[in-house]
């Protein structure tokens, strides 16, 4: 795959993203331990707070979509960059009464930022179809890249100094990736100018993107499933890392943060690899297929989650389940993720029509919402199951249900996708 050819916005684009993603991930997946240590939450209260912040979050960016093709899509990026910074700095204050305050500019913060920056890069690609997923899947990469070094580094920093200086890091990430954004944007007018007079073109509704619009609307639906238990990894796994996993790697203690940005790491291994092989393969498995076997690589990871609950005694609040368990459950659930959401991504900036592509790119984030924010309650469920094996098997049946209605629809989604017809 010659990189060369992809256009120049991905690399801008993904440079941003990726210090978005530290700011906005570093305070999200850290959020849990930080409520649980700082300010003493219990367990469930933690996890509730986080469900509810996560899905606000993410059910939003509709909102800023529908900002973003009213408005233009490079300010609401930039609003929502500079809200994100200054909820980290409110946050670092270590406030009680600011935390809730910065939640909420957070959460404002992404819903400008990411239908937005979507919405650019799928209109870059316009005259480059054949890379599209090859691209999505490069940029998803540079998001993991920021979540990745966010749990690396924030969880480390807030360990050796404190949790104030975590916060304070992740603002000024997300400071410096407004730097190389603005000096393109300054430099390359023309090409916003562009994306504009595109944006303000007439367009028809057709019946072709009727159809693309009821595909959108079933990926919408399965999505709740998978990012229901996707949202897992960063609340009731969380909690299996901190009070049940032996965190000694061949006699060496291992930090949490490590364990806990697996996930992500995993991303990164596979991003090129899965980048490279859309591009190569003579027949691109559909992005149906995709999804179907996205839905069994999650269900496969809490399958394993399962099994290795089985090894804490009943009743017990600690204990040492080997690291494999986990690690392995974080690698099935990459699989899973870099097969389900940057094609997810791709289809929606690309089957919507033009007058509503950053609403529908916010509205498949809303939907993202509304399962983090049932993710968040289910999590809660952790210790009043009875087993955990009992708590990680009911995503797997969960996941499992998605990845059958995906195998019996999948050639309808293929067709009513109209891949070969017109796209403005």
């Amino acid at each position: 795959m010659q990189l060369s050819k992809h256009p120049k916005e991905l690399w801008i684009l993904g440079l941003t993203e990726l210090c978005e993603r530290y700011a906005f991930w570093g305070v999200n997946n850290l959020l849990v331990l930080y409520l649980v240590e700082y300010y003493h939450y219990s367990n469930e209260n933690a996890m509730h707070v986080y469900g509810f912040f996560s899905g606000f979050a993410a059910f939003m960016p509709f909102a800023g979509g529908w900002l973003a093709d009213r408005w233009n899509y490079q300010s609401p990026l930039f609003l929502g960059a500079l809200a994100n910074a200054l909820a980290c700095f409110c946050i670092a204050t270590g406030s009680h009464s600011l935390l809730y305050i910065a939640l909420t500019m957070m959460s404002l913060g992404y819903a400008l930022f990411t239908p937005s920056i979507i919405t650019i890069l799928g209109f870059s690609y316009h005259d480059k179809p054949h890379l599209r997923h090859a691209g999505f899947s490069l940029y998803y990469a540079s998001i993991n890249i920021g979540v990745f070094l966010a749990l690396a580094s924030m969880g480390t920093v807030a360990k050796l100094v404190n949790w104030e200086m975590a916060f304070v890091l992740a603002g000024f990430v997300q400071i410096i990736g407004l730097i190389p954004l603005t000096l393109y944007v300054v430099k390359h007018k023309e090409v916003y100018r562009q994306y504009k007079s595109r944006q303000a073109a007439p367009s028809k509704i057709t019946y072709e993107q009727k159809d693309r619009m009821k595909v959108l609307g079933v990926y919408c639906v399965i999505s709740l499933l998978f990012w229901i238990s996707y949202m897992q990894c960063f609340s009731s796994m969380e909690i299996f890392v901190h009070q049940f996993m032996n965190k000694t790697v061949f006699s060496l203690p291992i930090p949490e943060g490590v364990f806990l940005s697996m996930e992500s790491f995993f991303l990164l291994l596979l991003a090129p690899i899965l980048a490279t092989l859309y591009v190569r393969l003579k027949r691109d498995p559909s992005p149906a297929i995709k999804g179907v076997l996205s839905l069994y690589f999650m269900a496969a990871g809490f399958l394993l989650m399962a099994i290795g609950s089985t090894l804490i005694p009943s009743q017990a609040t600690s204990a040492n389940v080997s690291w494999g368990y986990v690690v392995g459950s974080y690698f099935l659930v990459a699989c899973g993720e870099m097969l389900f959401a940057p094609i997810g991504l791709s289809l929606f900036s690309h089957l919507a029509s033009r007058r509503f592509k950053a609403f529908s790119v916010g509205v498949f984030y809303g939907s993202i919402g509304v399962a983090f924010y049932m993710g968040g309650l289910l999590a809660g469920l952790m210790n009043s199951m009875g087993s955990l094996f009992y708590f990680f098997f009911l995503f797997v049946g969960i996941t499992l249900a998605g990845a059958l209605v995906m195998t019996f629809i999948q050639k309808w989604l293929t067709r009513k996708s109209h891949f070969q017809g017109s796209f403005d």
